[in-house]
């Protein structure tokens, strides 16, 4: 019988973008697909046109959830929600898959030990269509990030309020203070486009100030529109 404890095992997580009183909707179907759970995070979108909202990218109050599951049972959580009609009542939302190399969960009595070591995984950056350009700045730099970004082909984004952990005066992430304010801003971007994206954050005027913010990219394993057309 093994004993109690905490292993490193692979997994997916499904980022889905809907709109507000839409979470717990994706929670449940989710769940019956035979996810664990859900987390869900408060949001709102930044796009300007018509056409944008239509893809749930529209600025106005958006939820993420977060949903870490299994490999085996990503591809029928995602089939779920794909085509779940609840989900296109208001406006279709849209969900994305990242590779997870190791999601840290308990071993109970009874369970088959699995590894405890990170797996790095197969590389997705061959096969990706789609990069999460994500970005943490202080609060009130988000909007600025955006239109620079927008300015060099993006189409829009999610911006997450969020706060930094531990005492300002010492706690330090790549060499940035975290302080409690923060914004979390998600693009969702093609990949040919996210380079040049990511070069025009890079030079936004804001972040020529030391400790405003950090970005960062990763590749999309899927991406597709939530509920039924």
């Amino acid at each position: 019988m093994s004993t109690p404890g905490t292993v490193y095992t692979p997994g997916k997580l499904l980022v889905s973008i809907v709109p507000r009183h839409q979470g717990d909707v994706v929670v449940e179907a989710a769940k019956k697909a035979g996810a664990p759970g859900g987390t869900v995070l408060l949001g709102r979108g930044t796009a300007e046109n018509h056409i944008l909202r239509l893809l749930c990218l529209g600025d106005s109050a958006k939820e993420l959830v977060f949903t870490l599951a299994p490999a085996a049972v990503m591809d029928n959580i995602c089939t779920a929600l794909r085509t779940d009609s609840r989900l296109a009542k208001k406006a279709p939302g849209i969900g994305f898959v990242l590779d997870v190399p190791g999601i840290l969960r308990h071993v109970i009595p009874g369970m088959t030990p699995q590894p405890s070591s990170l797996s790095t995984g197969e590389s997705m950056s061959s096969t990706a269509s789609h990069q999460l350009i994500c970005v943490i700045v202080n609060r009130g730099y988000a909007d600025e990030v955006m239109q620079t970004a927008r300015e060099a082909g993006a189409r829009g984004g999610t911006i997450v309020n969020a706060r930094g952990t531990g005492r300002e005066e010492d706690v330090k992430f790549f060499g940035i203070t975290i302080v409690p304010d923060k914004e979390f801003l998600l693009i969702l971007a093609e990949k040919d486009a996210a380079p040049a994206i990511l070069d025009s954050i890079r030079k936004t005027p804001c972040l020529n100030e030391p400790g405003i913010g950090i970005a960062f990219c990763l590749d999309v394993e899927d991406f597709f529109p939530l509920g039924k057309g």
